[in-house]
């Protein structure tokens, strides 16, 4: 029987929800033991939705980083600005983290994220989710089958729905670029490039351009 994994939930807004349900619908497999969120009405219920006390309770990700490792993992569902700033405590703390993406919002902090990465051993896994939909499931499927056959070029076009362009880029918490710290065009096509990376089953590309 497979060993349950416990993870703290660090930054309990809707993009650690999808999580949060998965756990309440496989309690065998995986269990939410803690939160570290600043706001202290998402920590109560996070709290209440998966049983635990006001002493896995923490405002912040370095306050959580300031004890012992709680749990086997953390869910890093804080906005773009932030990934790295609290991957890094997280990590030297010894936990392995699934990390939201853009996981870093420029260069320099995609290297420091890298190295430290490097130095504690731990790991990070991105969310990329639609490696796991079903639309691209099957069509990884056909291409390591020979269906479609060699692959010479990839072009991936990401039509944002009317409705999430609205309430996510236009007012929404990725409306300002000086707030969130990633453009839509980052936000967006890092979808594409790990898509575009993973059909192509780890052969590097020659040539990768992104326009939006």
């Amino acid at each position: 029987m497979a060993k349950q994994i416990t993870a703290i939930i660090v930054g309990a807004g809707h993009r650690a929800l999808l999580y949060s349900l998965y756990a309440l619908q496989n309690p065998e497999k995986f269990k939410i033991v803690g939160v570290a969120d600043p706001d202290p009405i998402r920590r109560r219920k996070t709290a209440e939705m998966h049983g635990f006390g006001e002493d896995m309770c923490f405002e912040s990700a370095e306050a959580l980083a300031e004890r012992p490792r709680l749990a086997d993992a953390v869910i890093n569902g804080t906005m773009d600005t932030q990934h790295v700033k609290t991957a890094v405590p997280l990590l030297r703390r010894g936990y392995d983290m699934l990390l939201e993406k853009p996981f870093a919002v420029n260069e320099d902090e995609m290297w420091e994220l890298q190295r430290v990465v490097g130095e504690t051993g731990c790991r990070v896994m991105i969310c990329h989710v639609l490696r796991y939909a079903p639309f691209y499931v099957a069509v990884k499927e056909r291409l390591l089958a020979g269906e479609i056959g060699d692959i010479i070029n990839i072009q991936a076009t990401e039509h944002v729905s009317y409705h999430h362009l609205a309430v996510s880029f236009v007012r929404g918490k990725w409306g300002n670029e000086e707030k969130c710290g990633a453009p839509m065009l980052l936000a967006k096509c890092c979808h594409d490039m790990d898509l575009i990376m993973w059909l192509k089953s780890g052969v590097a590309p020659r040539q990768v351009a992104s326009f939006g």
